[in-house]
């Protein structure tokens, strides 16, 4: 009896574990294409003659797929700047894709986000686009068509920063992003979000990539990811421990009284 009310308390504090939440250190994020770590921040993209009509892109990805079953949250900084010659291109998204740690997509005005690993319409995410069309939100189909307007001309202004959440309900399937853009060259601040319905399992299978991709065309920027932190609802590891420990003192009683 004591045994089972032990296990129960395990299990318990199994389920009621408090999210677990990780300052995600960028040089351990797998680089692709133009990625490149500079300052321990995530350069997707440069601002130094790397520009092609063709298209430029770069992406990095955390090495360890997540669950698409539970609910989490990622919050990243980021920070977009032109060379000056003109309005910068091309922008940058937050992906979620099943195809692997090293995928990269189509240069150029496709940020990187389209066609990942050459599989067409794979990817979830939040994109943001500079150059002409300045939009931003959430993409469910793996392209940046179709997104909302931005507050003001991102490309124009050659030098933007800000900040974003993405949050997702695995009960809901509700994807929502929060954020904030600076426009650094008239320190003025714009608050942005979105909201669309997406279920991730269906989509992906039992676990996805989280990660960014950029991209650049015939204009170029320095386009980076500056902080990056994931929330997940997943028990810490020495939870697990605790209750695969207790599980072990029910079966030795049960034993035990079987003798």
């Amino acid at each position: 009896m004591r045994a089972m009310l032990a296990i129960s308390a395990v299990a318990a504090a199994a389920i009621a574990a408090p999210a677990s939440a990780a300052v995600i250190d960028l040089t351990t994020l797998n680089r692709a294409g133009s990625a490149q770590i500079v300052d321990g921040q995530l350069q997707l993209t440069q601002a130094t003659d790397v520009s092609h009509p063709s298209g430029v892109a770069g992406a990095g990805w955390l090495t360890q797929a997540i669950s698409t079953s539970q609910s989490f949250s990622t919050t990243f900084s980021f920070s977009l700047k032109g060379n000056d010659s003109g309005k910068m291109a091309d922008g940058i998204a937050l992906a979620f894709q099943n195809i692997g740690s090293a995928a990269l997509g189509v240069g150029g005005g496709d940020v990187g986000y389209w066609n990942l690993g050459g599989k067409g319409a794979t990817a979830v995410g939040s994109v943001i686009l500079s150059w002409n069309r300045n939009d931003y939100g959430l993409s469910t189909n793996g392209v940046v068509q179709g997104l909302k307007d931005a507050p003001f001309s991102l490309g124009a202004s050659n030098d933007v920063s800000g900040t974003q959440t993405v949050s997702y309900n695995a009960t809901t399937h509700e994807l929502t992003m929060t954020g904030t853009f600076l426009d650094n060259s008239t320190h003025t601040s714009y608050a942005v979000s979105d909201a669309k319905v997406v279920n991730l399992s269906d989509k992906f299978g039992g676990t996805m990539y989280v990660g960014f991709t950029g991209g650049t065309g015939g204009t170029d920027a320095d386009q980076r990811i500056t902080s990056f932190s994931l929330i997940s609802a997943v028990p810490e590891p020495e939870t697990y421990a605790m209750l695969l420990a207790g599980l072990g003192l029910v079966g030795f009683a049960s034993r035990r009284k079987a003798k």
